[in-house]
């Protein structure tokens, strides 16, 4: 047996025979009323609101019956986690495989093969899409809201395309803001801590009648793990809030953030050195069976791609900085249609989008090097993509002891091939607080802009030995290069299944989800480089360009321990599993970690002292797609990541003032563990190194960081 596979097992010892011998106390894990629909559960911890869930099929319902597998994070597992950042946070969920490259950019991914590419989970905030249609993958380090903004967040954990069209192939990432309390508000925060992290924050909020208002900002600045003088992040952020309310169940809202950063991040195509802002206004309508959103994005960006052009040692051209405009305005409409039987609910809606992406520094692909074009070998683009989408989603529920769920979803976009997305799923409750669930869905995954239209422009250095009229065919070769066009979307068929179960009178939960997913047609950048006969690349045989060339099958399964021994405690063990059948070699790939452990647990007092201790194993993998120091014409290679751990932690506490002044203070723990290789708390979650040259590629190895905070509101 592995080392990894001798501490699963006595982990899963450890925790299972703690549960054999728990005394009974007053905690209730579920409601006793029969005609509300006992047993509501939620897998993570137990809500205020009578453990219900919207993201899963977008109307409230009881956890339990829910269709999918569903983690709830609730603003008491955000004040009690050990986490500074929503990435960070989301490592409690089971199965959750988040990758750090850097103080700026981290990936979240489960159920799929291993990537750093983080266009996985389809991410909104408030109904917002938070996936801008320039990158495909959301930019946590620049986005408008704090840890201290999160009211809540639902984590669907499975395809979710059925009825939130493309990004959703491991599921949604839904993300509900803290509301205008009924009495006024304020609050500021400070974090300080090691690798220069920095966070200052501030809220407050204010009602007036049926009126409320809300204010909100931050800054936020850290430093590179592999440099720890050199500030890699920096980030400020304004939100406000405007909202009335005629009832419980009736408002409206306005809601204006913006933001502006700057830090390193993935793209595909190696790091890149990015400063991104985000300025957005959004308009909601919400009552008990309409709901509507109508939405502009505006997001200025520029970056410079840092892969070097060298080809045999010799630097044949560098990236010159991109400046990059997108606008994007996009609406959705839902209705829950009226009830025709207590025993059938249906909702529809539709929404669309249109996006333009606008830059003097890019090449078009589609004019550069035609020569009938008016625009031939001009620089510039202005690209103009267009969405459209209709959803259906139908339960049907005989009987208290089974659901029947149908979703459909009908994506039309202006860039790959329109998609059809079904999804059906039985729930069955055989008896009080058990729950089996079975179903098949597809989904699918859109190319974002980067991976279709980004054509950069080239520099030649004066050594450079590409000159005269080869240097604007290099320019040609750069307008068939990175971005492709003709890509299409990847897609995936999904079959899950699972089981919920409360014993101790709810004092313990098991939960199991086993999954099989086929993966095809998925996206990733290919490099051939020919030589010609003077050694350098041959640029019409050459391809370094995005293309559809790896499909994979996956199978794996996701245990969920949770037991609440009093009413301030909470632990947890779960555990992972997965196999990646790659179908190019037929093979169960090494590329992909095989297991994901979380064991630990958080606490709160009456006394005011509060905070959390989890342990985060990953198994040891190959990564076979390190971005090479010598450059993006260089191929790429393999490079073994062992078995890791990091712990994350919180000790604080709180107190109150008999005037309402409500203060804390604490600290907090990042901390990586290597015990089988390289430095003891180091290590990489995504291969990487520092070139001769004095800089990182890839992803950086990861150090402590201990950060100090203190918060007061009133």
């Amino acid at each position: 047996m592995s080392k990894f596979g001798m501490l699963v097992v006595v982990l899963l010892g450890s925790a299972l025979a703690a549960a054999n011998g728990l005394e009974d106390t007053s905690r209730v894990a579920y409601l006793e009323d029969e005609t509300e629909g006992a047993d509501l559960y939620d897998e993570f911890t137990f809500l205020e609101d009578a453990g219900m869930v919207e993201s899963t099929s977008r109307h409230r319902q009881e956890i339990g019956m829910s269709p999918a597998a569903v983690t709830v994070l609730t603003r008491e597992d955000v004040e009690a986690s050990g986490a500074t950042n929503i990435p960070d946070l989301l490592r409690l969920v089971p199965g959750m495989d988040v990758v750090v490259l850097s103080p700026s950019q981290s990936s979240v991914s489960s159920r799929m093969h291993w990537t750093s590419a983080n266009n996985h989970y389809a991410v909104f905030i408030d109904g917002r899409d938070a996936i801008p249609e320039l990158l495909g993958q959301i930019p946590w380090m620049v986005e408008t809201i704090a840890l201290d903004d999160v009211e809540r967040i639902e984590i669907l954990r499975g395809p979710a395309s059925s009825l939130y069209g493309s990004a959703a192939l491991a599921g949604v990432i839904s993300i509900t803001t803290r509301v205008v309390p009924e009495k006024t508000f304020a609050s500021a925060r400070i974090d300080v801590g090691e690798v220069g992290f920095t966070e200052l924050s501030v809220r407050g909020s204010t009602r007036i009648g049926g009126w409320g208002f809300s204010l909100s900002g931050r800054l936020a600045t850290a430093n590179s793990f592999a440099f720890p003088q050199e500030t890699q992040r920096e980030c400020w952020a304004l939100r406000s809030i405007v909202e009335y309310r005629w009832s419980e169940s009736d408002r409206f809202k306005i809601d204006f953030s913006a933001s502006q950063g700057h830090g390193e991040m993935n793209t595909g195509a190696g790091l890149a050195d990015i400063e991104i802002g985000i300025r957005a206004l959004r308009l909601a309508y919400e009552s008990k069976d309409l709901k509507g959103r109508l939405y502009y994005y505006n997001s200025p960006a520029t970056f410079t791609l840092e892969a070097a052009l060298d080809y045999a040692g010799i630097n044949l051209a560098t990236f010159l900085p991109i400046e990059t405009q997108m606008h994007t305005v996009d609406g959705e409409v839902q209705w829950t249609l009226p009830e025709f039987s207590k025993e059938l609910l249906l909702l529809i809606g539709v929404s669309g989008r249109a996006a333009n992406i606008s830059s003097d520094l890019l090449l078009d692909g589609e004019t550069y090097s035609d020569i009938t074009s008016p625009d031939y070998r001009r620089p510039g683009i202005d690209h103009w993509e267009g969405r459209a989408a209709a959803f259906a989603h139908a339960e049907y529920n005989p009987g208290k002891w089974v659901t029947v769920n149908a979703s459909i979803r009908f994506d039309y976009n202006t860039v790959t091939d329109p998609v059809i997305s079904p999804r059906l799923v039985a729930v069955v409750k055989p008896k009080k607080g058990q729950y089996i669930r079975a179903g098949a869905s597809r989904a699918f995954l859109k190319p974002a802009f980067i991976n279709t239209h980004i054509h950069p422009m080239v520099a030649f250095p004066d050594d450079s030995p590409i000159t005269g009229p080869a240097q604007e065919n290099f320019q040609e070769f750069m307008s068939r290069s990175l971005g492709n066009p003709n890509l299409n979307n990847a897609e995936l068929l999904s079959f899950e299944g699972g089981y919920l179960g409360q014993y101790l009178d709810g004092k313990l939960s098991v939960a199991f989800d086993f999954y099989y997913n086929q993966l095809r047609d998925i996206f990733s950048l290919r490099a051939e480089v020919v030589p010609d006969s003077q050694g350098l690349p041959d640029l019409n045989e050459s391809v370094v360009a995005q293309q559809n060339v790896r499909d994979f099958n996956i199978h794996g399964f996701e245990l969920v321990i949770r037991y609440y021994p009093a009413e301030s405690v909470a632990l947890m063990l779960s555990w992972a599993s997965r196999a990646v059948l790659d179908m190019s070699t037929a093979r169960i790939s090494e590329n992909s970690p095989k297991n994901l452990v979380t064991l630990g647990g958080r606490f709160r007092t009456q006394s005011g002292l509060l905070g959390s201790l989890y342990i985060f194993s990953r198994s040891e993998f190959v990564q076979s797609d390190v971005e090479n120091p010598k450059g993006l014409l260089a191929p790429k290679f393999q490079s073994s990541i062992d078995n890791s751990f990091l712990i994350l932690g919180k000790l604080g506490y709180q107190w109150k003032t008999e005037k309402g002044l409500e203060i804390e203070m604490g600290t907090k723990l990042f901390l990586p563990f290597s015990p089988f290789s390289g430095p003891l708390f180091r290590y990489y979650e995504e291969a990487g190194g520092i070139s001769p040259q004095g800089k990182y590629y890839g992803g950086e190895m990861l150090t402590r960081m201990i950060t100090a905070y203190l918060q007061g509101s009133f």
